[in-house]
């Protein structure tokens, strides 16, 4: 699976959103790899990074 792969699985598996901080723990992955990742999926359109107080919410983008 590709990093992206893994990303979406986790938030599939935890309803299509969790706290930035979560996916860290959850991949076991630094918190720059998970930045740079997600980063590239927003920019992609498959997620939304959404910021609440100091940290992100990730949400799967909802098909419209």
């Amino acid at each position: 699976l590709t990093n992206e792969d893994q990303a979406l699985e986790i938030l599939q598996q935890y309803g299509g959103q969790m706290k930035q901080t979560d996916i860290v723990d959850e991949l076991g992955w630094s918190k720059s790899k998970t930045s740079r990742v997600l980063s590239g999926m927003a920019d992609d359109g498959t997620i939304e990074k959404l910021r609440l107080g100091r940290e992100n919410v990730i949400r799967l983008q909802q098909d419209e």
